[in-house]
């Protein structure tokens, strides 16, 4: 039984597998995403604890460009890393903004995404919001940390991320 269905499930995968290889074709994005940080400032608070935000670009391959079009899509990360006085990572908030660019003609941001992954169980992200508007991402968060109950520290982010007719990220 198991033989017969190992024989279905590979010429199953025979029979399709030449289609993906075209539809990967046609698509805009054909390899997987790579990134360049395009620049890092870190911002130090009174009681030492610091923000490093990092800005990075995916890599547009020539091959995910149609040679009959300039029109292409870009994304790019604003990271917000906040660190205690320790150096101990507390929490990473990003916003990801997709944005459609005719080459040297126009650029829209189509798209506003946040995620967030906290390390410190005392932190918490208790509100967020994330929009578009013409060329730029808007992202803004609250994160929160508790002891015992009671809000010992508050942190507010408010980033933006804009994309030029050329396809940069900044």
């Amino acid at each position: 039984m198991k033989k017969i269905f190992a024989i279905i499930l590979a010429a199953v995968f025979l029979t399709f597998a030449p289609f993906t290889a075209i539809y990967a074709e046609s698509t805009e994005h054909v390899s997987a995403e790579t990134y360049e940080t395009n620049s890092t400032t870190t911002t130090y608070f009174d009681d030492g604890s610091y923000v490093v935000t990092t800005i990075k670009q995916s890599s547009v391959a020539d091959s995910a460009r149609s040679a009959k079009s300039s029109t292409y899509t870009v994304y790019g990360d604003k990271m917000v890393d906040l660190y205690d006085s320790k150096d101990n990572l507390q929490w990473t908030y990003t916003l990801r903004g997709t944005f459609r660019v005719n080459e040297g003609v126009s650029v829209t941001c189509t798209d506003s995404t946040y995620s967030s992954v906290i390390y410190v169980n005392a932190w918490s992200l208790t509100s967020h919001e994330n929009r578009c508007s013409s060329n730029i991402a808007y992202g803004t968060a609250v994160y929160k940390k508790k002891v015992l109950f009671i809000t010992t520290n508050t942190h507010d982010v408010d980033v933006s991320i804009g994309c030029n007719e050329y396809g940069v990220i900044g």
